[in-house]
């Protein structure tokens, strides 16, 4: 069972315990059956239950990262950093103008909200996990 705040998915190997379980629930709560999981918290939710195989995908998530933060055409990159690439104070802003440029930069991008847009997305992008905790 995965709970966040008001939203839930139940899972399990028989749909017997499953409807049994909604029932349970629905005895003492307010609940609403939205039937088989397609969507939540941003991430589209395929199932091939030929093969058992769940997919997730957060591209529409990614689209509204993109554009939120202007980003939509930077160029798509296979790898996004080398693993062992270090971050140094020599890479930072130097000068005083600098410094001022990049707090405008930060300030227009919200850096923050940028970093932890991209923590949620690494949940199915798991090759740009690196690179994010790096930044973050």
């Amino acid at each position: 069972m995965l709970v966040y705040v008001d939203n839930m998915a139940v899972s399990g190997p028989n749909g017997h315990y499953i409807v049994s379980f909604k029932e349970l629930l629905g005895n003492d709560f307010e609940i609403t059956d939205l039937g088989e999981l397609k969507f939540m918290l941003g991430i589209l939710i395929t199932q091939d239950r030929h093969n058992r195989l769940i997919y997730l995908n957060q591209s529409a998530y990614i689209s509204q990262i993109l554009t939120r933060f202007r980003l939509q055409d930077v160029i798509p990159v296979s790898t996004p950093l080398l693993v062992k690439h270090n971050l140094s104070t020599t890479q930072s802003p130097q000068s005083e103008a600098e410094k001022q440029a990049y707090k405008n930069y930060a300030r227009d991008i919200h850096y923050l909200s940028l970093v932890g847009s991209l923590l949620f997305a690494t949940q199915t992008q798991p090759d740009i996990q690196f690179t994010v905790n790096l930044v973050a």
